[in-house]
């Protein structure tokens, strides 16, 4: 589900970079709810699609992107940003091939955390991630 009024502020506000996750729903219905949010200008989170689904699987985020797809239409420079899970990276490059992919750095710093046990690591990883040029880029990752 999407509204029209915040996907056409999306379109025409906003920088063209989607985050897209789900969350585990528990209790009574339980299933599995997927959400599409972008960043607005004062860094809040700004919601542009919701879904609900009965688990996380390729076919339940074939059919979130697809209704997103539909909610938003083509949009050049297009970026999502999502955890590891396989099945948001197949769909994306499926529904969206011609889209930008990537990993949320959070995710990614977790993942240095525990694959290195080494915080220090993590927060080299994190400095290269958040700089702003290619040679403060080289230079943190020539730390690692």
């Amino acid at each position: 589900m999407s509204l029209g009024a915040l996907v056409r502020r999306f379109q025409r506000c906003m920088h063209p970079i989607i985050a897209v996750d789900d969350t585990h729903l528990n209790g009574r219905f339980g299933g599995t709810m997927f959400v599409a949010t972008a960043q607005d200008g004062n860094e809040q989170v700004y919601p542009i699609a919701f879904g609900y689904g009965d688990s996380e699987n390729n076919l339940s985020w074939e059919w979130f992107l697809d209704s997103l797809k539909g909610a938003i239409g083509h949009i050049d420079d297009l970026v999502f940003i999502s955890d590891r899970h396989a099945s948001i990276e197949a769909e994306i490059s499926k529904v969206f091939p011609y889209a930008t992919h990537t990993i949320c750095c959070w995710h990614f710093y977790e993942n240095i955390k525990k694959r290195y046990n080494r915080k220090n690591v993590a927060v080299k990883m994190d400095k290269a991630a958040r700089t702003y040029t290619e040679l403060q880029y080289n230079r943190h990752m020539e730390e690692l």
